[in-house]
């Protein structure tokens, strides 16, 4: 009975720890999203800025 109780708690472990991963990689993806659109809508403001016309 111990021996599956500490194999549960095992499991348990390895699901937290491929949750947290998958978190992390969830919010690093979501960030990264954001980072290249602020990158794009300042190229677009700095196109806009230099353009040649008033």
């Amino acid at each position: 009975m111990r021996i599956m109780k500490g194999r549960k708690r095992s499991g348990q472990a390895a699901l937290e720890y491929v949750l947290a991963m998958a978190s992390m990689l969830v919010v690093t993806g979501i960030l990264w999203v954001f980072a290249r659109a602020a990158v794009h809508h300042a190229e677009r403001t700095e196109s806009l800025v230099t353009a040649d016309c008033p």
